[in-house]
């Protein structure tokens, strides 16, 4: 009977450390990044607009001024798609790349000043080994945040992980047991005992 408050109690304490470390707001990659990736896709068909009405602009007026067959016309107002295509590629590219950066260096600006030398994330380990996230290495967060250098590792995969690890935290289920919270709550107290 007496355990089932403690793991409350236990789970509240780490939800409370964790909320005040990290700023979650900020750090909700998908949500920051989606207006710069609207943006980057008109880039990207403007770009690629104006490459094919350049191209076949060139070949009607030729096509007008009796230069080229109406064969060459329709032939070329086809090929002219692969460069249009290629350009707009790289526009999207560029402009995606350009806007999302501030993004990126401001959430690892978040992520250096919170996780410091020692690392944070490293410690909630017992949790984030039972999480499934698909395409993020769980192990190299982990082993980075560990060796203090958490920072090097791609921005949308730490978001995505703070993510699903307070989301996990913050639900009162029964796939978190005990001995993993305490578990956690000893990789903090280790810390403070060492300092």
């Amino acid at each position: 009977m007496s355990k089932q408050p403690t793991k409350r109690n236990l789970r509240k304490i780490l939800l409370r450390r964790f909320e005040g470390q990290f700023d979650l707001t900020r750090l909700d990659y998908n949500r920051r990044s989606k207006p710069a990736k609207g943006a980057a896709k008109a880039i990207g068909a403007l770009f690629a607009g104006l490459v094919y009405m350049a191209g076949f602009g060139l070949a009607y007026y030729s096509w007008g001024q009796g230069r080229i067959d109406t064969e060459l016309l329709n032939k070329l107002s086809f090929i002219f798609m692969i460069p249009a295509s290629i350009i707009g590629l790289f526009a999207f590219l560029l402009s995606g790349s350009r806007r999302e950066f501030p993004i990126r260096e401001d959430i690892r600006a978040h992520v250096s000043a919170v996780e410091g030398e020692t690392g944070i994330l490293w410690r909630y380990e017992p949790l984030l080994k039972q999480m499934d996230l698909k395409k993020i290495d769980i192990e190299g967060l982990i082993e980075a945040s560990h060796e203090g250098r958490l920072i090097k590792m791609a921005p949308e995969d730490i978001c995505a992980t703070l993510h699903a690890l307070y989301e996990r935290l913050s639900n009162n289920s029964t796939q978190t047991n005990s001995d993993t919270l305490e578990a956690i709550e000893n990789n903090f107290t280790d810390k403070a005992e060492a300092a």
